[in-house]
């Protein structure tokens, strides 16, 4: 008896559905999946004589999928010279067609496609950032981008942006991006982006161009990744040009310690992306302890690598900074040639 009143309760549902025309289902829709992290550090700056403690970052992000798109933003709160800020950090809607699902559109504010180093600090491998990723290139772009997988070992993008790290266009013009990415064997990945466009504020002129090649190779217990980063600058009295690299290594120790260990080197012989005609250069090393494994989301691993991104990083680096020209600011307000900095940065994903 109870069998027939559920069989006809489900038909009266569907021919009211009908009647009506819509689609009826019986799935749970897909849940709205939060995560993020936090970053606490603890720092020495000899030129600055500080030292610090700081519960410095904060991120929180959404992820919802919707049949053939996801809808992915991330709002971090950073803790800068005592005064807290918060941004959207990450805002992207995907859509991946089911009919085409090699082509994927994406829209909004995400990581520029650049390099090996990101903005998180969950997915990098070492406490600090270089000279290159903080001068050389672009971190984040506002904007879309299309990828298109040509084959299991090649992938294509092209992407149309407001500017180098601008959450708001600065001027009328746009900036273009076209990246290959290819995989000449398994756990070996090369690529190559080019970006041109204008980046100064309120003028289309002094166009910016960019070429920046990079490579990651996972050994299993080594991991390395490294790219250059070639720019030029239009400008009346000549072009401006600057140019630098950087390699990271990481070295798994143990299951659950590595090392790590990066050089970075930029040369802006015309001051146009530090704003000091110099040469800069940094070593850094340091090591880390990981503990488990984090929840699976849209960012899992360190990218082109089989390294799962850990719930608790505790990483600590030792930097030696060096310029060719006076650059780092001391405590007295002057400034000096050379830096030495040490970080130990606690990271926990949620």
């Amino acid at each position: 008896m109870r069998s027939a009143l559920v069989g006809a309760l489900l038909c009266g549902v569907a021919i009211g559905a009908a009647a009506q025309q819509r689609q009826v289902t019986f799935e749970e829709p897909q849940p709205v999946t939060v995560s993020g992290f936090a970053v606490g550090t603890a720092a020495y700056d000899r030129s600055q004589r500080s030292n610090t403690l700081t519960a410095g970052k904060l991120a929180v992000s959404f992820f919802k999928p919707a049949g053939d798109a996801y809808f992915f933003g991330q709002v971090t709160t950073v803790l800068e010279n005592s005064e807290p800020s918060t941004e959207i950090d990450n805002l992207i809607v995907s859509w991946t067609p089911h009919t085409a699902t090699r082509w994927s559109l994406a829209f909004g504010r995400f990581d520029a496609p650049i390099g090996f180093e990101r903005d998180d600090e969950p997915l990098n491998l070492i406490a600090t950032n270089s000279f290159n990723f903080q001068f050389g290139r672009p971190s984040k772009l506002t904007g879309a981008i299309v990828r298109l997988t040509a084959s299991p070992r090649l992938e294509l993008a092209a992407a149309a942006a407001d500017g180098w790290d601008v959450p708001v266009d600065n001027n009328r013009g746009k900036t273009v991006l076209l990246r290959a990415q290819w995989l000449p064997l398994d756990r070996f990945t090369v690529a190559v982006t080019g970006l041109y466009g204008p980046e100064r504020d309120a003028t289309d002129a002094h166009q910016r161009s960019l070429l920046s090649p990079d490579l990651t190779l996972d050994l299993g217990r080594l991991i390395v990744g490294a790219e250059l980063n070639l720019g030029r600058e239009r400008d009346r009295g000549g072009d401006l040009t600057w140019g630098g690299g950087a390699a990271t290594a990481f070295l798994r120790l143990g299951r659950s310690l590595g090392m790590s260990a990066r050089y970075d080197h930029l040369s802006d012989a015309d001051g146009v992306v530090t704003g000091t005609p110099q040469v800069l250069r940094s070593v850094s090393i340091g090591p880390m302890w990981f503990y488990s494994q984090a929840q699976e989301g849209i960012f899992s691993n360190i990218e082109h690598t089989r390294f799962h991104l850990p719930q608790i990083a505790l990483r600590a680096a030792l930097r030696l900074d060096y310029s060719t020209q006076p650059f780092f600011a001391t405590s007295s307000g002057g400034v000096e040639r050379t830096d030495t900095r040490a970080v130990v940065e606690l990271v926990y994903l949620f």
